[in-house]
């Protein structure tokens, strides 16, 4: 089954929520990004996920929808005993409020927006999911004291606007974004407190709609995902706006991430996956639509803005949602199968979830380590051989790179212009974290070599090597453009969070070659990767990786234009081709000077890595036109002579020392490049 197959699966289940109700003081809206409000009324819009509760629970009769949406939509229009505690059994409106369900249906397809088939909607419960909670809060509680890496909930283009001051009346939508240029907002929590945010980013509602439906789903199957498998999730982003427009959308990318990280229990993703605010509650499926779960809002650093979208397995779901169904359902009159609930919800028994092999990307993650400096910052690098050489970026050790004598001293070996660290103990202490030990093992590491060519490139030796090492496959052919391609390193997630290498899924955008001799052009050899795979901070010395798994570049930091822009959405890795000399190397670490090839000047190749263009050649040196005769009185001569003197006079200007710093050269044969002041 293909992504188109595992789409048209999932509209079965995906649906929208809207939510409408008085506010007249227009404080319904305040958190979220898209509303409507009109007349003293707001309307808000998320995604849901929608099945019947004999599939939820395995009863053997019900006449009960069950419509499973993110809380933060529902909790504003709570009476206020139930937003101070929203885990009380039977939560109530504020009167007025309604609760509509929008879902797939032919007669959308005509256009007519006022002939859309709302549902109406019961409100069952307020869920919390304690294990996801106790994940999220875990994430957050590992960032304390660090403001720079330090996360919260919510989408970015939420606001904290407390009144209607900013809201446009009439029934059209209102986009809320800081009154600050160049400024979104966060979500604003009701506390800091990190045990509340990880409640609040993965509490659920429970709603139920008409029985006429239940016998409209196809089966579901479940899976366990893992890191790098595909996902779809299909939601409603900007749902309110125009339904028409944005009902069931489909996104797709990647697990990026577990957690807890080595249980088979999974309590919390991580996914790399692009979502916009009204996509909380969208089903997420995998490729071959298996249910995965429910999208939430998203982890967003508060720095740098990153948002990292959180997935609630179905496991977690389901054993909290089981049993606090019991009470409502035999309400109903319904038959529990003699009132036995499993804890983890009979949709997942052992005969609907499929057992996975291993796939190649998880293979790959084994090569991957945590790198991590006494200065408290922390990169990625990867295992080349099993006698522990590791290979990252060069840029993490700028102390050593070009100074010509080590940070404390110590002696540096120079050959052929690249330096090699000698039997020293570094300035700073520099240790490797191995991931796929379980537990993992921490070693103390040696710079081996650091690069000062114009490849980012640096080798360390681990000073302890256990026997069990999984070095990397390599892959040196060329990728072909539009192939699938995998970063994977522990970006966003430092050391304190106890997560293992993250995987972003992209695709090769562009092979950019180079020359590997000036006097031959006709030598080309793969010199950068563009993929569209994301990279964050700390990702810098991982692997970029294929279907297969095999290592296809070395991943370096954002690439900046000379000018110092970063690129956006754009990535640049080292092609494992431009790698040869380090990979010789590594196989018996003997031969030193096989490093020597990275170290040779290659304007082409430095040109490449300085996303500028190659230097044009010099020009031949024009004829000394001061040769021709000048007469003193230029009155009746001819151009020529004229024009010789206007140069003569001009060259003999720009010998003498500017004044304000311009460089001495010959106007004729030279440009004029003024120094820097």
């Amino acid at each position: 089954m293909g992504l188109p197959e595992a789409a048209d699966f999932a509209r079965n289940f995906a649906v929208m929520v809207r939510v409408q109700g008085p506010d007249p003081k227009g404080l319904k809206m305040r958190n979220h990004a898209f509303h409507h409000y009109n007349s003293g009324k707001t309307m808000l819009s998320a995604s849901g996920t929608i099945f019947p509760a004999s599939n939820f629970c395995n009863l053997e009769s019900s006449d009960t929808v069950l419509v499973l949406t993110a809380a933060s939509v529902i909790e504003p229009f709570l009476l206020q005993q139930y937003r101070e505690n929203p885990s009380k059994d039977k939560p109530r409106l504020v009167p007025g409020v309604q609760i509509d369900i929008l879902m797939e249906d032919k007669s959308m397809m005509d256009g007519n927006m006022e002939a859309l088939p709302w549902l109406s909607a019961e409100l069952l419960k307020m869920v919390n999911i304690p294990q996801s909670s106790a994940a999220v809060q875990s994430l957050i509680e590992a960032s304390c004291g660090s403001l720079e890496n330090s996360w919260e909930v919510g989408w970015s283009l939420a606001s904290h606007s407390r009144g209607p001051q900013n809201v446009l009346e009439g029934s059209r939508a209102q986009v809320q974004q800081s009154p600050f240029l160049g400024n979104w907002s966060t979500v604003r929590m009701e506390s800091s407190n990190p045990n509340l945010m990880g409640q609040s980013a993965t509490r659920i509602a429970l709603l139920a709609i008409p029985s006429k439906f239940s016998s409209n789903f196809p089966k579901l199957q479940t899976s366990i995902p893992k890191r790098g498998d595909l996902l779809l999730a299909m939601g409603s982003p900007f749902g309110i706006l125009s339904p028409l427009h944005f009902f069931n959308n489909i996104s797709v990318g990647s697990v990026g991430n577990t957690y807890p990280p080595s249980s088979s229990t999974r309590s919390l993703l991580m996914a790399d996956i692009r979502c916009l605010p009204g996509m909380e509650g969208s089903p997420v499926f995998s490729e071959h639509a298996r249910f995965i779960g429910l999208l939430t809002r998203p982890l967003r650093q508060k720095v740098s803005g990153t948002e990292v979208q959180m997935v609630i397995p179905w496991e977690a779901v389901a054993s909290a949602c089981s049993d606090l169904l019991q009470d409502d359902l035999h309400s109903k009159k319904i038959d529990y199968n003699n009132g036995n609930l499993n804890t983890v919800g009979n949709m997942l028994s052992k005969d609907r979830i499929l057992p996975q092999p291993v796939s190649p990307i998880e293979d790959a993650m084994n090569s991957i380590c945590l790198i991590t400096s006494d200065d408290g910052s922390w990169a990625s690098g990867v295992l080349l051989n099993k006698q522990g050489l590791v290979l990252t970026n060069a840029h993490l050790l700028e102390p050593w790179r070009f100074g010509k004598t080590a940070a404390n001293g110590d002696r540096i070996d120079k050959l052929a212009g690249y330096q090699l660290m000698c039997g020293h103990t570094n300035h700073r202490n520099i240790r490797v974290r191995l991931d796929f030990m379980d537990p993992w093992m921490w070693s103390d590491a040696k710079i081996v070599y650091i690069s000062k060519g114009p490849m980012d490139i640096a080798l360390l030796q681990l000073e302890i090597v256990p026997h069990q090492l999984c070095p990397i496959v390599v892959d040196i052919d060329c990728p072909s453009p539009g192939s699938k391609a995998y970063v994977i390193g522990h970006g966003l997630f430092g050391p304190r969070c106890d997560f293992r290498p993250s995987a972003c899924l992209g695709v090769i955008a562009k092979v950019i070659e180079a020359t590997r001799s000036p006097h031959n052009s006709s030598e080309q050899f793969p010199a950068m990767l563009e993929t569209t795979a994301a990279v964050h901070p700390g990702s810098s010395g991982g692997a970029v990786v294929n279907s297969n798994g095999h290592m296809i570049g070395l991943v370096t930091s954002n690439a900046k234009h000379g000018g110092g822009t970063v690129i956006p959405h754009l990535n640049f890795s080292i092609p494992c081709a431009a790698l040869e000399p380090i990979l010789k190397f590594s196989k018996d670490m003997q031969d030193i000077t096989i490093l020597e090839e990275l170290e040779k000047p290659n304007e082409h190749l430095s040109s490449v890595w300085a996303l500028m263009p190659p230097l044009y050649p010099k020009p031949d040196p024009v004829p000394d036109i001061q040769k021709f005769p000048i007469e003193e009185n230029i009155k009746g001569t001819t151009k020529g002579s004229r024009f010789a003197k206007f140069i003569a006079d001009r060259n003999e200007l720009l010998n003498k020392t500017d004044e304000r710093g311009m460089a001495r050269s010959s106007f004729t044969n030279d440009l004029i490049i003024p120094s820097k002041l």
